[in-house]
């Protein structure tokens, strides 16, 4: 049996003690290494090799964006940062993805659960094809592009691992004239929806907010389902709004915001006039929702496998007979355009 190897970055030694710890029990897991700080971190990884890193964002000498920033350079390695809930470490850790790391386990709250997510995520992050790339930036060209020719009224992107840095490669381009909304349905834990709305705002020529209860979809604006709530699609008064519901109970298999859901229901409200963008992450969900989006005469795309950090959603949509069209990452905003 393979085991992966493992380097744990943390400057609480009783936080890499508790890893260790936690962490000795999984047979699949080799510890190989650690470090108190990013600096230190910096000249043992290469050294060492291992297959995934741990890395604690808030961290002295040298913090953790900073020496994923560096990582990226010296040894390119999937990395899962380890976050605090607060306001600073969501949005922090927003930044983290967006430059390269591949996940991300907020370290409050219960342990088990905590181990119990950061195992899941290290298996993912090994068999992760490759790292996300950062933003390269670049827009459309409005002369290759006329907006609302096939009266679409609605864009549904779902994504999972590897998600914050594709979108924010495909948002930006679009133009601040885009003629629908948008909504991302992104797996990620509570609290960190927001942030990574704002990210995308920051960067985006269209508004970018997270979504609210019951609130009117609007051209031009991208809506960001918020976290562990279901999100659907619905419609008041002829006007498209986001319907969004606190579970009763968290069933264990389900996401909260799920993309099938959330594409099921748009099937049902928008139809035909509906373009589905399913993007890289684990897992099936969001291939129901694509089928039936096409089956009700929508636009579907799919980001292929080659600049897909983790295929398992796109490929499920495929292999289902739910895509119009698979495209690269690159590719994928100018297609939304010309098909909306």
């Amino acid at each position: 049996m393979s085991r992966y190897k493992l380097f744990i970055v943390d400057d609480s030694a009783l936080i890499r003690l508790r890893l260790k710890t936690s962490l000795a029990l999984w047979p699949e897991i080799q510890i190989v290494g650690e470090a108190e700080n990013g600096q230190e971190a910096l000249k043992k990884i290469p050294l060492v090799k291992p297959d995934v890193v741990t890395l604690d964002l808030e961290m002295p000498v040298l913090d953790g964006l900073s020496t994923l920033k560096e990582l990226n350079k010296v040894y390119p390695v999937p990395v899962i940062m380890l976050s605090s809930l607060t306001t600073h470490g969501a949005k922090a850790t927003i930044e983290a993805l967006e430059n390269g790391a591949v996940d991300f386990v907020p370290k409050d709250g219960d342990w088990n659960k905590v181990v119990s997510e950061l195992k899941e995520k290290i298996k993912i992050a090994v068999l992760a094809k490759k790292r996300p790339k950062p933003f390269t930036g670049g827009t459309l060209n409005p002369k290759n592009v006329i907006l609302g020719k096939n009266g679409r009224q609605l864009v549904v992107i779902g994504a999972s691992t590897g998600g914050p840095p594709a979108l924010r490669e495909i948002i930006p381009k679009l133009p601040q004239t885009f003629p629908v909304p948008i909504v991302i349905i992104q797996h990620i834990t509570r609290g960190f929806s927001k942030p990574l709305a704002d990210q995308l705002a920051r960067v985006s020529r269209l508004k970018v907010k997270e979504a609210e209860k019951d609130e009117q979809l609007l051209p031009g604006t991208v809506y960001v389902a918020p976290a562990g709530y279901t999100f659907k699609i619905d419609k008041q008064g002829g006007s498209l709004t986001a319907k969004i519901i606190e579970p009763v109970e968290y069933l264990p298999a389900h996401f909260y915001p799920s993309v099938d859901e959330a594409m099921l229901s748009a099937a049902e409200v928008t139809g035909s006039k509906t373009i589905g963008v399913l993007l890289t992450g684990m897992g099936k969900d969001g291939a129901l929702g694509m089928k039936a989006i096409k089956e009700r005469g929508g636009y579907t795309i799919a980001q292929d496998e080659e600049t897909s950090v983790v295929y398992g959603m796109p490929k499920a949509a495929i292999d289902i007979g739910g895509v119009s069209r698979v495209l690269p990452l690159s590719a994928i905003a100018e297609e939304i355009a010309a098909n909306i």
